[in-house]
């Protein structure tokens, strides 16, 4: 189609390069193995660089299809990369990227929902929410006969809403969402947003909402209908609050309890309970909607530096308030995302790894939260970041060992540790340089170092096996070599070698790697110098 001459020939191009651009766009986030079974299905090829330049080259030749091709050219900008992770510095590219084609909407599709709803994620992404609640509520007005568009306004509004700390608003948004939806028969999300609904106004203090809210998502549980795992977990999470309340003797909860209508109704009731997994949920409703603000809706990405650091110091002292490890995990969890967020890495980095820590400790039902899942993830984007892309290889290789287990973050972390790992695979390929030596045998990267005072880091990580290591400096004027670093028999198991040296003057540091003792078993390993504008040469002896 991208080369048609035919009749129409600007319509059937303009089509051809919207599909290819939604096609690899979607294949690019697949793990690599389907991503090769789609490629090799449909005979197309091409990753997430060509799919944007195919909606870039749509929306630019100005096409039927432009329109759409800028609409998904905004979303991927304000929603998936946020979403997959990627680097603040990238995301404010594809802003001014958006930015343009919502300029070029406005001149053109003024009234336009599909624009305007985009426009108030975009205003969210850069951190202005009440910006972003304005856009919606003009949307909003020209929807109100339109379900389903007034059910996802109402629910992006009341996660906008989450991130202001608008407990009471963000409440009544989610319950103006269910009630859209049971308008119209609808049953799927309910209970979630029902429940949403439900610790918005818990966290308000308003007894009489809260109480009808949970009374509304329990109701569900009595309907024959297959729940998705979202609403599923929401379900029992509802039982879990019904159960909590019956046992506290606070007025509070009694009320949250609701009315007992009659002994039948309770024994109702009690089997709904016991069908379900209720029980084994401890009820901690505050951290519950922390939760939801950070890992589920990314909250943290649209606030203030400000709020940021209000949220972040509520999650810390509900975290100190849990007894056990399940709530002590979930709640660095939630820091160390929200950390990531902000792309304070070394902070992230500390509160992931003593979340991962915890891990010995935690019950089955703490594994199934996907919390530890999430501070292998969050300490991998911490790695990655701050050059460290050995140890950020580590990191998802050990959230790969976790295994495949259910768990209530399980497609959002395969997401995004499939793009993280082409990003650490990319970066790999870039900056280290494999070195082989064979049995019986040495191997030198040599470092020309200029004039001046130089500073220079070097990592290396064995393959397998072990291997010793001598790194020493010459100095240029011929005087004695300074040894730098010396280590014997260094096992891959122990992951990687670092080291660093100066301020050194003019000559060469030597990087020595010896396999003297092994008689028949070469050895591989990767090795990045740093800084690389260095000139570095490999010797084999």
């Amino acid at each position: 189609g991208l080369n048609y001459e035919g009749h129409e020939k600007t319509c059937v191009r303009s089509t051809a390069l919207l599909g290819l651009g939604i096609f690899n766009l979607f294949v690019s986030m697949l793990p690599p193995t389907a991503m090769k079974a789609a490629g090799w299905a449909t005979g197309f090829c091409g990753g997430r660089d060509v799919a944007l330049q195919q909606l870039r080259m749509c929306f630019e030749e100005g096409g039927l299809q432009a329109p759409f091709a800028g609409l998904v050219l905004i979303g991927f900008a304000v929603d998936v990369s946020s979403f997959l992770g990627e680097l603040r510095a990238e995301r404010e590219e594809r802003h001014k990227e958006a930015r343009q084609i919502l300029d070029w909407a406005n001149e053109r599709y003024a009234d336009a929902f599909f624009f305007a709803g985009l426009e108030s994620g975009y205003l969210a992404a850069t951190c202005d929410l009440e910006g972003a609640l304005e856009k919606l509520d003009l949307a909003r007005a020209s929807v109100e006969n339109l379900p389903a568009f007034l059910f996802l306004v109402n629910v992006r509004k009341a996660t906008f809403l989450l991130s202001l700390f608008r407990w009471k608003d963000a409440g009544d948004a989610f319950a103006s969402a269910v009630e859209v939806y049971r308008g119209v028969g609808r049953r799927a999300l309910c209970p979630s947003l029902s429940l949403n609904s439900h610790l918005c106004y818990v966290r308000a203090g308003l007894q009489d909402r809260a109480a009808e809210m949970l009374s509304l998502c329990r109701s569900y549980s009595k309907e024959k209908k297959k729940w998705s795992p979202l609403d599923r977990t929401s379900l029992q999470q509802a039982e879990a609050a019904f159960a909590e309340a019956q046992t506290s003797p606070s007025s509070v909860n009694d009320f949250l309890a609701g009315p007992e209508a009659s002994p039948e109704a309770s024994a109702e009731d009690e089997e709904a309970s016991a069908a379900s997994d209720h029980k084994k949920i401890v009820w901690r409703p505050t951290m519950l909607l922390y939760m939801k603000i950070c890992l589920v809706y990314r909250g943290v990405n649209f606030m203030k530096p400000d709020q940021a650091e209000e949220f972040l110091a509520l999650v810390r002292a509900e975290t100190e308030e849990q007894k056990d490890l399940d709530g002590k995990l979930l709640g660095l969890c939630i820091q160390a995302e929200g950390l990531r967020q902000r792309e304070r890495w070394k902070e992230a980095l500390s509160k992931a790894l003593k979340g991962v820590a915890l891990e010995p400790g935690v019950s089955k039902e703490g594994l199934k939260s996907g919390a530890i899942h999430f501070c292998h993830l969050v300490s991998a984007y911490s790695y990655y970041a701050q050059g460290q892309p050995v140890a950020a290889s580590e990191a998802l290789s050990s959230l790969s060992r976790l295994g495949n287990s259910q768990h209530f973050f399980q497609k959002q972390v395969e997401f995004k540790a499939t793009h993280l790992r082409r990003l650490v695979g990319a970066d790999f390929e870039e900056s280290y340089r494999e070195v082989s030596v064979p049995a019986r045998s040495k191997a030198r990267l040599i470092i020309d170092l200029p004039e001046g005072d130089s500073h220079l880091q070097w990592d290396w990580v064995l393959e397998g096996f072990s291997i010793d290591f001598d790194a020493e400096f010459y100095p240029a004027k011929g005087s004695e070599p300074l040894k730098l670093l010396s280590v014997a028999q260094h096992p891959a198991e122990s992951g990687p070698s670092e080291g660093s040296a100066g301020p050194l003057g003019p000559g060469r540091v030597e990087l020595v790697f010896s396999n003297s003792f092994s008689m028949l078993r070469a050895k591989t390993l990767q090795c990045r110098v740093q800084p690389s504008s260095l000139k570095v040469t490999q010797e084999a002896r």
